[in-house]
């Protein structure tokens, strides 16, 4: 076999990982993570899926939510846990 083969071969198989993990990133983020509705989340899903790896860049660009908006929403939850316990009655 000619050596420029193996490394062509060799280069598409790195490229096709390249492009294939965060598409396999993505599915499993997507599968752990809390949305805020089951049709957010899979609405993302069928978008990583059906476009991969398109759909995986997008999700990473735009759809993961950042560690300001994870902190936001955990303070907001903690006052709503609050407010629950302090009402009379509840």
């Amino acid at each position: 076999m000619d050596t420029g083969v193996i490394l062509r071969i060799l280069l598409l198989v790195g490229v096709f990982i390249l492009l294939f993990l965060p598409t396999v990133w993505a599915i499993r983020n997507i599968a752990y993570r809390s949305f805020p509705t089951l049709k957010s989340k899979v609405i993302w899903f069928a978008v990583v899926t059906l476009l991969p790896p398109i759909g995986a860049f997008v999700y990473i660009a735009v759809g993961r939510s950042r560690p300001g908006e994870i902190a936001e929403d955990v303070e907001a939850q903690d006052e709503d846990a609050e407010g629950e316990r302090d009402e009379p009655g509840g």
